[in-house]
């Protein structure tokens, strides 16, 4: 979404190995030339590096806000998938075993599965997330996402009417909530109580997506990209 919206060619290739050819054991990655840049924040200054910024048009102030914004959404939209998917008990062994063992052949789907699952958790305890339920996790998610619809207001993006890296950001966030399949719909159903943010995921979509590629899959290519991210 970020690279849509600053105008660049990008091809979106899905690979069951994506984590591990990341430098940062992360994605989203980019492959640029000789280079690989993974995760959103590296990105953004390598792809400000030669030129293209969607902030520049930002002040110091709202910087700063867009900055305490992304933070928000990393600390607490993030988390919150982490932990429904590798933290959930029902969840993980009807879904995220399966979804993400599936390019491996048994027994390496499970032992990748469940060395995924330590790694994660491990995670969860460390920043005091463990020890919490499912309805707090989604009383978090609610806050986070009243606190974004409440900056979003009318506008068409976070600040205005031009995107920057926040709306790149909490696009690929509130899209992959609401199109990654789980046991439930307690997740997807918070964000879609805020109807200007499933508004503005839409637009984000029509806009940036749709058509955008050669035999019109670019939607498709982006959801499938997005639901690798949960893998």
């Amino acid at each position: 979404a970020f690279l849509q919206m600053c105008n660049l060619p990008v091809r979106v290739v899905c690979r069951a190995n994506a984590e591990y050819m990341s430098p940062s054991g992360k994605v989203p990655f980019i492959h640029v030339g000789n280079q690989v840049v993974s995760e959103l924040g590296p990105i953004v200054q390598f792809v400000k590096a030669k030129g293209h910024s969607l902030s520049d048009g930002l002040d110091e102030v709202q910087k700063a806000e867009m900055k305490a914004y992304m933070e928000l959404v990393n600390n607490m939209l993030l988390t919150a998938e982490l932990y429904l998917q590798w933290c959930d008990d029902v969840t993980v062994e009807e879904i995220t075993h399966p979804r993400y063992g599936s390019p491996y052949p048994w027994p390496l789907n499970r032992i990748l599965s469940y060395q995924k699952q330590w790694e994660i958790r491990r995670k969860m305890k460390a920043i005091g997330w463990a020890g919490k339920s499912l309805e707090q996790v989604l009383e978090d998610v609610d806050q986070c996402c009243q606190a974004l619809s409440q900056r979003l207001g009318t506008q068409p993006y976070f600040f205005n009417k031009q995107p920057t890296e926040l709306d790149a950001l909490v696009f690929g966030h509130l899209f992959t909530i609401l199109t990654t399949q789980l046991i439930t719909d307690e997740l997807s159903e918070k964000v879609k109580n805020y109807g200007n943010l499933t508004a503005f995921c839409r637009r984000i979509e029509q806009q940036y997506f749709e058509g955008h590629d050669k035999d019109g899959s670019a939607t498709a290519s982006a959801r499938s990209a997005k639901r690798s991210l949960l893998r």
